[in-house]
């Protein structure tokens, strides 16, 4: 079975109508979430796309496609693990995993079930325990917040003169 960009479109609802987030999940994540944010900001390239505040705005590099907007997902622990790991057929969301599409791991196919063009694109990669600390990171410090400030912005590049963060002076 080979699975086309406009069938893997399809499927992108189902795989992000995931339970939300619970208060219980996002106090007592699993991982390490000053790893994670390690990994977010460079190790995974994920500011790239979802940008330094993870909304899919806030200093995304502009030849990047935006994103989506991480402090509002509805995903879970495992629902975001499964996402950096796997990525999002049919979207420039790519997978992170070594092991991604090996066997039926990713949505219960592997890279043999898609065309050619149509293959999940990958990403760097990294191995699963910072999959977990980048999870942890969205869980404790990302999902639920509102829009991106200026103390944050300074908080997360550890820099009170970042010039990312002027814009929101």
């Amino acid at each position: 079975m080979h699975v086309t960009r406009a069938a893997a479109a399809m499927l992108l609802p189902f795989m992000l109508a995931m339970p939300v987030t619970t208060v219980a999940q996002a106090a007592d994540p699993v991982g390490d979430p000053a790893r994670g944010k390690t990994v977010f900001r460079s190790v995974g390239d994920c500011m790239r796309c979802h940008g330094w505040a993870a909304d899919g705005r806030s200093g995304v590099h502009l030849r990047a496609p935006p994103g989506s907007n991480l402090r509002e997902t509805a995903l879970d622990a495992e629902g975001l693990a499964e996402v950096i790991r796997c990525g999002l057929p049919g979207t420039p969301m790519p997978y992170h995993s070594r092991q991604a599409y090996d066997g039926d791991g990713c949505y219960g196919m592997s890279l043999d079930d898609f065309d050619a063009d149509d293959k999940p694109k990958r990403g760097k990669t990294f191995g699963d325990d910072d999959i977990q600390n980048v999870v942890a990171y969205l869980q404790s410090e990302v999902i639920g917040l509102g829009k991106p400030t200026f103390e944050e912005c300074t908080a997360f590049f550890e820099n009170p003169a970042a010039a990312a963060c002027n814009s929101l002076r």
